[in-house]
């Protein structure tokens, strides 16, 4: 009898913890309801995890591992064109999804401000993540529209006009290659599916739905940036695409950081577009078709102060400066050394308070 009671109490603590935790989770996620969140997070891991179970059931050791599945396992799912990408390309050890809390706070603002777009964050090199040590992961996953996949670069460009860019190794002898393969495959990925790319250093804060389709954005220095791009799958925008990867194949540059980016986008709008300065591209000159939006709508704070974002004393200045852009861009490759405790006061802070709060709220120290 003693025994029965026993089990009796311990089935009833562990009821009890899992309301717990159930009641924190809806406490955190107070802008989406729980019964849904934890519903979409049970149906993404079974997504991720059933179709490699079905083909090789002992790649599973561990209950909390999840293996990505292949972003062109399911390409119907990409067809109607409402589509964020963020491409993923650190060099992990061991194949682990490794995200920073920047790269993290980009693809929650991204799926919290567009609640009808699907978002993709597509690994390169990392094809597996831990659910129970991972720190952002889960809360990620808790959102409808966040679908983490794989690419696989032995495949994802077959039948492209880069194939041979892949097959033949420019690729992997560049001198830049993490952010060489960024640059070739978020022009691909657009020309196949359609939708829009951003680098994981920005800050959602509006919806997409705003901007005409067919868009970039000049950085200020007499190029146009490849950060935030949105082509459609068809039409122009899939003729603007097309034309980018033919040019990567016959002059892809593995020498130059801004070869394969900057340089060569803004080399094809100016055919496109018909006029050398970018200043003059915009829509009308563009064929009524293609946008390039000025600086300021993308990269309103940008060098030589593209670090306030990071300073208290610029806090002010910065969020009313862009109180109404959709989105903001952190330069990343100019800002990463630059530590941010959670508990600053620097614009970046707040805008992770409002736009990616489930990230920071993981985030122990350092953002």
């Amino acid at each position: 009898m003693m025994k029965q009671n026993q089990n009796n109490l311990s089935v009833l603590l562990v009821v009890l913890m899992v309301l717990v935790i159930y009641v924190v989770y809806v406490i955190v996620q107070d802008d989406q309801p729980g019964e849904l969140l934890v519903q979409s997070l049970q149906k993404e891991l079974r997504t991720i995890n059933e179709p490699i179970l079905k083909s090789d059931p002992s790649v599973f050791t561990d209950k909390d591992i999840y293996h990505l599945i292949d972003i062109q396992s399911n390409e119907e799912l990409l067809k109607q064109g409402r589509n964020i990408f963020f491409i993923l390309t650190t060099l992990t050890n061991n194949g682990t999804i490794q995200l920073t809390p920047r790269q993290a706070c980009a693809i929650e603002s991204a799926a919290r401000a567009n609640p009808d777009w699907k978002v993709f964050p597509l690994f390169v090199f990392a094809k597996w993540f831990n659910v129970s040590s991972d720190p952002f992961i889960p809360s990620l996953l808790r959102f409808c529209n966040i679908r983490l996949r794989h690419v696989n670069l032995e495949t994802f460009a077959v039948g492209s006009p880069v194939e041979k860019l892949f097959t033949e190794g420019a690729l992997s002898k560049s001198s830049f290659i993490v952010e060489h393969t960024a640059d070739v495959l978020r022009l691909l990925t657009l020309y196949k599916y359609g939708g829009t790319y951003l680098d994981t250093d920005v800050v959602v804060r509006r919806t997409l739905n705003i901007l005409q389709p067919n868009y970039l954005g000049s950085e200020g220095s007499g190029y146009v940036a490849n950060g935030v791009i949105n082509l459609e799958t068809t039409g122009y925008g899939h003729e603007f695409a097309e034309a980018c990867l033919k040019d990567l194949a016959l002059n892809f540059d593995g020498t130059r950081w801004a070869a394969n980016g900057p340089f060569m986008v803004t080399r094809n709008l100016q055919k496109f577009c018909n006029t050398t300065e970018v200043v003059n591209m915009n829509r009308q000159q563009c064929g009524n078709q293609l946008t390039v939006y000025p600086p300021d709508v993308f990269y309103r704070i940008r060098y030589p102060h593209h670090d306030w974002f990071f300073y208290p004393e610029r806090s002010v200045e910065v969020m009313k400066a862009i109180e109404n852009d959709v989105l903001v861009h952190m330069w990343n490759k100019a800002t990463s050394g630059i530590q941010l405790l959670v508990t600053s006061s620097a614009a970046y802070i707040q805008l992770a308070n409002k736009f990616c709060p489930n990230v920071l709220l993981n985030t122990k120290e350092n953002f």
